[in-house]
């Protein structure tokens, strides 16, 4: 069986536009993990570098238990394997499509999970940009929790305005279709209304006929969008208020984090306790510290700058 420093390869999970994702299981430890395995070739890649080195960086800073964890970060002569924890109750989008929908309280549980991570980062200062159902696992202990921080991105003290152009078209607000500077904080906002919009209808809130080509497809989505043309889904009050809020195409009067954390809908679930975030792992943040200047020497050596 292949290994790579204390961690034993199990089996094959998935794969995505970045690596592959296997189960992994630390022989020291006997902690049962998931290893993303990456090409070195794909991260010399210059458009594929930045966004990697981002996401490394960011991830070690950060940690909140309605985040999936970075806890290593090994390389060898051809790739680079990145140790995480394992969430091996699948993604929002398969669990949402599975059930047809999910009832409110059940949204209700994992949405405070998904806008307590949310919370977290952005009071870090860090946006996502890339929140979407896919991009949301489950735990074996049925807790949501935020990951993929490949377009996350760190707001500037002085302005927050970004403009780079990312996401996925359905969860984009409208001001980055309008390809406006933008706060990320806010887009995040608007991309977590439409995943709360999709867990209890199971369709998202844009509606187009599926005879059209595929460009009008795109731009009818997009009108829809910008113009913020939706239909409320059914069910209580407070929960077509919250998606509303959330979905409101001028950012300035859409809530932050903090405020959808505090709407009605999200404290009707008395159970609930929000978890706490621990300081970051300073052994892990000087590990992804080396191992970024150690690819960045790499990349000068294959570009000939060394």
């Amino acid at each position: 069986m292949h290994s790579i420093g204390p961690y034993q390869f199990v089996k094959f999970l998935s794969v995505g536009t970045s690596g592959r994702v296997f189960e992994c299981r630390n022989m020291t430890t006997g902690e049962i993990v998931a290893c993303k395995v990456v090409d070195l070739g794909n991260i010399m890649n210059e458009d594929f570098f930045p966004h990697f080195k981002n996401e490394l960086i960011i991830h070690s800073q950060i940690r909140h238990p309605g985040i999936t964890q970075l806890k290593d970060v090994l390389v060898d002569q051809n790739n680079i394997y990145v140790i995480l924890e394992l969430c091996n109750g699948g993604d929002l989008n398969d669990l949402v499509m599975d059930c047809g929908g999910l009832p409110e309280a059940r949204a209700r549980h994992y949405f405070r999970h998904i806008m307590g991570a949310i919370s977290y980062i952005h009071n870090l200062g860090v946006a996502h940009r890339d929140i979407k159902l896919e991009n949301i696992l489950v735990s074996h202990q049925d807790y949501a929790k935020l990951t993929d921080f490949g377009l996350c991105k760190q707001a500037s003290s002085d302005s927050p305005m970004m403009r780079t152009t990312c996401g996925t078209l359905v969860y984009a607000a409208p001001e980055i279709i309008r390809e406006e500077p933008y706060n990320g904080m806010l887009a995040d906002i608007w991309s977590a209304g439409v995943v709360l919009y999709a867990m209890v209808s199971n369709h998202f809130p844009w509606v187009t006929d599926p005879n059209l080509p595929p460009d009008r497809m795109i731009a009818e989505t997009a009108r829809q969008i910008t113009e913020g043309d939706i239909t409320l889904p059914n069910g209580t009050y407070e929960l077509q208020d919250l998606i509303a809020s959330m979905l409101t195409v001028d950012p300035a009067d859409r809530p932050t984090a903090d405020d959808v954390m505090q709407h009605p809908w999200m404290e009707l679930d008395e159970d609930y306790t929000d978890g706490n975030s621990t300081d970051p792992d300073p052994q892990l943040v000087q590990l992804v510290k080396s191992v970024i200047e150690d690819l960045e020497k790499r990349r000068l050596m294959k570009l000939g700058h060394v």
